[in-house]
């Protein structure tokens, strides 16, 4: 047998320093403000599932530097596992984990469940990816264990390997359950209608499996929303997605605001603009219209009773302290007042 040699120091401190990053990472999420329930429970599910992921990735190390020892100083095998390029490789789902979970802990002030469960489930594919990794390096590890158990006259003088089917040949089959064409006959069923007859094929194992999954993601979906109540119902999603949708729409009507026109103006009887509107008028139209809008002689005219000048709707009103009417002393406000502000004055007028 080939004699084994010590694992690189260098990569048992790259893997500890992967459990000491995630264990330095989940306590510094820990020290932050408690969320709400909801997101403080994804947290700690995206914390777990980084700690699962860069526990896997240091096994996963030291795993790789075995397969080296035991590949031995030359041959195939050797040069497979030589190289930093794997390793860095293998990074990548640890690296991918850790960003999506310092993505979900920005995130938490936010409350957006949708976010938090698509974190969620690909820190779940994260996982999944490195375990399978961690599973065929077992394989390996097995496969040369075995090797080095033949005996020295056999292992000195191996036969000659003879090339078989590619992996993709024998994945395709597997898949597929295909059937060589020369055999063929032995699947023809007995009955042919217009010189046509059928083979008896087996389903593809990827459409069984398929079918199966989704069997297993209905009663999964059953018991979580149905049962449990875990996830929202249609009914409960569709109500939370109109809510949003409403505050998200009414925060951009409120970034819009000072948008308003002559053309656009609507009357408004909200309590926070009539007051608005009040204070603009007292310390800017008394001095032509008086402190009760009933107007002044050879100034300004009544504003409280129902005849006007220049019309009289919200559009005409708001024309008029934009514009201004210089022809008989008004002049124009645009340039000192914000255009929110004379929407807010003229619902002052109209109330």
């Amino acid at each position: 047998m080939i004699g084994t040699r010590n694992i690189p120091s260098r990569t048992l401190a790259t893997a500890l320093l992967l459990i000491a990053v995630s264990a330095a990472y989940a306590q510094g999420a820990a020290e932050t403000p408690a969320p709400v329930p909801a997101a403080a429970a994804a947290t700690d599910l995206h914390l777990w599932l980084t700690g699962l992921a860069a526990l896997q990735m240091a096994v996963i190390l030291v795993l790789g530097n075995v397969l080296r020892t035991l590949s031995g100083p030359g041959g195939h095998w050797s040069k497979h596992f030589s190289g930093n390029g794997p390793r860095a490789l293998m990074l990548a789902p640890l690296l991918l984990a850790l960003a999506s979970t310092a993505h979900a802990q920005e995130y938490v002030e936010h409350h957006n469940s949708m976010s938090d469960e698509s974190l969620i489930w690909l820190l779940a594919a994260v996982n999944a990816l490195l375990l399978v990794v961690l599973l065929y390096q077992i394989h390996l590890t097995y496969k040369l264990i075995h090797l080095l158990d033949v005996p020295t006259a056999i292992a000195a003088a191996p036969p000659a390997r003879v090339k078989g089917p590619s992996f993709w040949a024998r994945f395709t089959t597997k898949m597929t359950r295909q059937v060589p064409v020369a055999q063929e006959q032995d699947i023809v069923m007995h009955h042919e209608y217009d010189g046509i007859r059928e083979l008896d094929n087996s389903l593809p194992p990827w459409w069984v499996w398929l079918f199966y999954g989704t069997i297993i993601w209905g009663v999964v979906y059953f018991v979580n929303v149905h049962v449990i109540k875990v996830w929202p119902d249609q009914d409960t999603e569709y109500r939370n997605e109109m809510a949003q949708a409403k505050a998200d729409v009414d925060a951009y009507l409120a970034t819009m605001a000072d948008q308003v026109d002559e053309n656009t103006m609507t009357q408004s009887t909200d309590p926070a603009m009539l007051a608005q509107g009040a204070t603009i008028f007292a310390a800017n139209c008394t001095p032509c219209h008086g402190t009760a809008l009933e107007g002044k002689e050879g100034l300004g005219p009544n504003l409280t009773d129902d005849y006007w000048k220049h019309s009289g709707g919200a559009k005409d009103i708001f024309r008029v302290i934009k514009y201004g009417v210089p022809e008989k002393g008004m002049i124009s406000w645009k340039s000192q007042l914000k255009p929110i502000e004379i929407a807010a004055l003229t619902d002052f007028i109209m109330s």
